[in-house]
């Protein structure tokens, strides 16, 4: 029995892992087998008398830990068949992390390449979170970013910029402005 409620938590643990995956845009379709047998498994320790006090607390809690995650599952699933689009977590590492503020120094230098990746990451976030999956041409971005940057650094005599990424009425958009100006 105990092995039973151990093989149960993990398979929990792994369909709430891969449905954060889904939800994510990370994996195409739902885990439907996996639910199905954690979905079988749950129903049939419900009716299975156990004895051990312990084990059956672990039983109880995994189910009710299951019914949980199952209703926000359902949930958000409902809400991506009727076009409404559940707050997206990005989980794990693979993407970079926005900066604190949503502000990006940049500077076209190569040594500044990782807030630029970062730029790129938030850039592509905002287009999910509108629906549109289409991203522009990185190269054409850099370029367009790379001019902007030449400008400003002109017109204000800064030796950075900070770009923001912003959704304006359903547009994204990268604001510029100078990080800071050279004291004269």
């Amino acid at each position: 029995m105990e092995t039973r409620i151990l093989k149960l938590e993990q398979n929990i643990q792994r369909l709430k892992t891969v449905y954060e995956q889904y939800f994510a845009g990370v994996e195409r379709r739902p885990p439907d087998k996996l639910a199905e047998t954690v979905a079988r498994e749950v129903r049939s320790l419900t009716a299975t008398v156990i004895n051990n006090t312990a084990l059956r607390f672990r039983a109880q809690q995994a189910i009710s830990r299951y019914n949980t995650y199952l209703s926000y599952w359902q949930k958000n699933l409902r809400d991506l068949e009727e076009g409404r689009k559940p707050k997206r977590r990005v989980t794990g590492g693979a993407v970079p992390e926005e900066s604190p503020t949503g502000v990006f120094e940049v500077s076209t230098s190569r040594s500044e390449r990782s807030e630029m990746e970062k730029l790129f990451s938030a850039l592509s976030r905002e287009y999910r979170k509108i629906g549109n999956g289409k991203t522009p041409d990185m190269a054409k971005v850099r370029k367009a970013l790379e001019d902007q940057t030449k400008a400003i650094r002109e017109k204000y005599g800064c030796e950075k910029v900070a770009f923001r990424v912003v959704n304006e009425g359903g547009k994204v958009k990268i604001k510029a402005a100078p990080a800071e100006r050279r004291k004269t």
